[in-house]
């Protein structure tokens, strides 16, 4: 094997765009999500434990190279902006910060089998300061309390989780695997054992018909979770997804802009969470123009944001309705 060759994710939380991407997995082992498409047609695979660290040694290599490459042209107090211009994004002027462990839910590994890869990433990488990992809640729910201590101490420092909605009849219906109380239990688990929590919500996903039920059953899931971090990513239905049959089939309609504003505001004044509220890295939520936040005292400025936003959308449609 030709060192200087390594696998990486198909994707990441926008949060790790710096950061070292490893792939402890392949794809997704759930993959039946009704809205995504994005391993359809994809077996999930497990890769050995020293398939992935050849590939962490590859990423090792490469940095060594580049560093020793700047230093010797003269560039050695700019290696970040060297590397950045060479598409390694991941490398600063004084190492690797921050590592992400893809695919879709690393978790799943054997817990000493993934202690094993983030220990040996930390060995490589001395610099690293966070490592972290997409999730599926009932794999947390799998893991015992003290696997999940075994992950903390190993340096796994958070997990991004997919809740989408906090309504069972939503869960059920975009077949996410978990009901929203196994939802909250996997959210505290993850807490308890000290991982910071990303979890995820989809604005939109109840459609028009069923905004109400999905902003207010979010909201509840949220409040008993109380994760570190809530971050949007608005609903976009892709063609080749179960969702996209149903739409076209007429049996599921896509929230207007109008209707997303007034769903994230009936989940925003529901909240009662200590959490960062995150919509600004996530091009779909263009229409949350600061709507950014910490929680609750950002709740108000928040607010505004959004009824700001619903008297613009609402003012433009009246112009184009008297023309």
């Amino acid at each position: 094997m030709d060192i200087l060759r390594y696998e990486v994710p198909p994707m990441r939380p926008p949060s790790e765009a710096f950061s070292l991407l490893v792939r402890a997995t392949r794809w997704c082992p759930w993959n039946r999500c009704a809205f995504c498409g994005a391993y359809k047609g994809m077996k999930f695979e497990l890769r050995p434990v020293e398939e992935i660290k050849q590939d962490i040694l590859a990423m090792k290599t490469l940095a060594d190279q580049l560093k020793e490459w700047a230093w010797r042209m003269g560039y050695g107090s700019k290696i970040r902006e060297v590397a950045r211009a060479n598409g390694i994004l991941w490398l600063e002027n004084d190492g690797v910060k921050t590592a992400f462990l893809g695919d879709s839910n690393s978790l799943i590994m054997r817990t000493p089998e993934l202690v094993e890869v983030i220990e040996f990433l930390y060995e490589t990488f001395p610099t690293l300061e966070r490592v972290t990992s997409y999730a599926r809640a009932k794999t947390a729910l799998k893991k015992t309390p003290e696997e999940l201590r075994m992950l903390k101490e190993a340096g796994l420092s958070r997990l991004h989780v997919g809740l989408e909605t906090g309504d069972d009849e939503l869960l059920k219906y975009m077949d996410k695997g978990a009901t929203a109380q196994e939802m909250i239990e996997a959210g505290k688990k993850i807490k308890e054992a000290g991982i910071s929590l990303s979890e995820y919500i989809m604005p939109g996903l109840g459609g028009v018909d069923k905004w109400v039920q999905h902003a207010e059953g979010t909201a509840r899931v949220l409040n008993e979770i109380n994760p570190d971090f809530i971050r949007l990513r608005t609903l976009g239905v892709m063609k080749g997804t179960p969702l996209y049959e149903r739409k076209e089939r007429g049996e599921f309609r896509v929230q207007s802009v109008e209707g997303l504003l007034v769903e994230v505001r009936r989940l925003v004044e529901n909240l009662d969470v200590t959490s960062q509220f995150v919509v600004s890295d996530f091009s779909a939520n263009y229409y949350l123009e600061g709507v950014d936040g910490k929680l609750p005292e950002d709740r108000e400025r928040m607010l505004k944001a959004i009824d700001s936003s619903l008297e613009w959308v609402r003012s433009k449609a009246e112009v184009e309705s008297s023309k």
